[in-house]
């Protein structure tokens, strides 16, 4: 891992233990979060004014997944071997264009769903960049000792922005007009660029390879498969996920038909969810303080599997919305326990490379979950992709857990990673 950053005296940090580059980082999250929040309300309703068909409605989510599985693993290895921080500044303002695209199209009624399939592609595309760049980055600002604290806030922060205050901004936006949600987003991830420019990193945190490394490809995926606890972790993190985005395609028009909701019920409803991801970013580094961090990796999947079923056969939306709030907490609780495992088990010098392997998995059996959700969705109901993918999150954690958890202790991953290569 690399040596900590300098902590320039011009930004006192928010916290005593937490560095002021970590707190520039924050901002940046929080704010291009929030414009993240505005959009994922009203893409979908978006969505719904220029189709009606269930399979393109998946489509508008599955355009924005693609990318994790075309991208995730060479845009490892060009984290490996570029500079995370420059990836995150690029990102940011590719997406500044392309969201401002999308609110022009919008207001001119000029916006076919086509269109926005092919931006959301791309969008998507800087999304790899910047989300694995950011998780390979936040070792460089802070100690290893603080990594359950510092990735506690962020999602915080990505959860709390970008849902609670993010959600209901983008419903009232888009009652207002349909492309002023886009426009705001646009703007966010101007902000976030500019913060993250400002972060200064010490000369001996900018995590270069060694020499002798190996930076090709197949040396992350060799490093994953040889590592029995991880590669259990990310097969049962894809099986699971796969469970969880069968009903995320169609929650839009399941919300608007089955529960009666209108744009702003429904940015509502997500809100509630949002409140429940917000809490658990606060309290999960307490909770995973308390219970373990073996414990908080497999235990929040319970909630995930449950949660999915509820959904599906709730009569209410306030059902929904509770069922939202806990599995909401159980996400963030889950990711927090999930990225600080990998951040101490994977070198530095092949975070990117490895990192990317174990999201590429994911991101396939989340869009193969959303295409199968949506096609679940024409052939039977509004309620069968949220019954299935409970059911197949449920078994993922009846197969998985104990493997998982005997990994996990065998592998010691509360201890700092080890500085050297592949094991």
């Amino acid at each position: 891992m690399s040596a900590t950053v300098s902590r320039p005296p011009v930004a006192a940090p928010l916290s005593p233990s937490l560095p002021a580059n970590y707190w520039r980082q924050w901002f940046a999250s929080a704010i291009s979060n929030l414009g993240d929040g505005i959009n994922f309300v009203a893409m979908p309703l978006l969505a719904l004014t220029l189709t009606g068909d269930e399979r393109l409605i998946a489509a508008v989510t599955l355009a924005t997944l693609l990318p994790w599985l075309l991208l995730a693993l060479p845009v490892g290895v060009v984290v490996d071997r570029l500079q995370r921080q420059s990836l995150m500044i690029a990102a940011n303002v590719v997406r500044v264009l392309l969201f401002g695209l999308i609110a022009a199209g919008a207001i001119v009624e000029r916006l076919e769903v086509w269109h926005l399939l092919v931006l959301l592609l791309v969008i998507g595309a800087c999304e790899v960049f910047f989300d694995s760049s950011a998780q390979a980055f936040v070792p460089m600002l802070v100690e290893r000792h603080q990594l359950e604290r510092a990735n506690g806030y962020l999602f915080a922060a990505e959860v709390a922005a970008g849902s609670i205050a993010g959600l209901s901004i983008g419903a009232l936006l888009f009652d207002r007009s349909v492309g002023l949600p886009f426009a705001a987003n646009a703007a966010s991830f101007t902000v976030a660029a500019a913060l993250i420019a400002s972060i200064r990193l010490a000369r001996t945190a900018v995590a270069n390879p060694q020499p002798n490394t190996d930076r090709r490809l197949r040396a992350g995926v060799r490093w994953l498969l040889d590592h029995p606890m991880l590669r259990t972790l990310a097969v049962m993190f894809a099986v699971t996920n796969l469970g969880l985005m069968f009903g995320q395609g169609i929650f839009v028009k399941y919300a608007v038909e089955e529960l009666g909701l209108n744009s702003v019920e429904f940015g509502i409803l997500l809100t509630v969810t949002a409140m429940g991801a917000a809490s658990g970013g606060i309290v999960g580094p307490r909770l995973i303080g308390v219970i373990g961090l073996r414990n908080s990796v497999v235990v929040p999947y319970a909630a995930f599997g449950t949660g999915q079923i509820v959904i599906g056969l709730a009569p209410a939306a306030s059902i929904v919305a509770a069922t939202g709030f806990v599995v909401g907490f159980g996400i963030t609780v889950w990711n927090v326990a999930t990225v600080t495992v990998r951040q101490r088990v994977i070198p530095a010098d092949r975070f990117g490379r490895v990192n990317g392997v174990y999201r590429w998995l994911g991101a396939a059996a989340g869009a193969l979950g959303v295409a199968a959700g949506g096609f679940v969705a024409y052939a039977t109901n509004l309620r069968a992709p949220f019954l299935t993918g409970g059911a197949i999150t449920l078994i993922a954690l009846v197969v998985f857990a104990r493997p998982v958890l005997r990994g996990l202790a065998d592998e010691g991953a509360a201890e700092p990673a080890r500085e050297s290569g592949a094991r």
